[in-house]
């Protein structure tokens, strides 16, 4: 049971880095990125749609006009404060 936990662990802290890498990815402007975004939101695309519909972007009054998604801060924050705690106490 302890390798299951250690393992369950290991994916959920894969997870949110990946969703904080996509989350920075998300600011930078750059070509090479874009492709890596791409695959990013590809792959937590299913994870953040639900928390797009109910929580809208920030928009900012810039020019070029953008907005803040805050979904990926709510989705790690979920994560990390819910569902890891939960899972280590259920593996435990």
């Amino acid at each position: 049971m302890h390798s299951l936990a250690s393992l369950v662990d290991l994916l959920l802290k894969l997870f949110a880095l990946g969703l904080f890498v996509r989350a920075v990815l998300s600011w930078i402007t750059l070509s090479q990125a874009r492709k890596a975004e791409q695959y990013l939101d590809h792959l937590y695309g299913p994870f953040l749609k639900p928390l797009r519909r109910a929580i809208k972007p920030l928009h900012l009054n810039t020019t070029p006009p953008s907005a803040i998604d805050f979904s990926p801060l709510v989705l790690l924050l979920v994560v990390w404060w819910l569902i890891h705690p939960f899972l280590m106490w259920l593996l435990r």
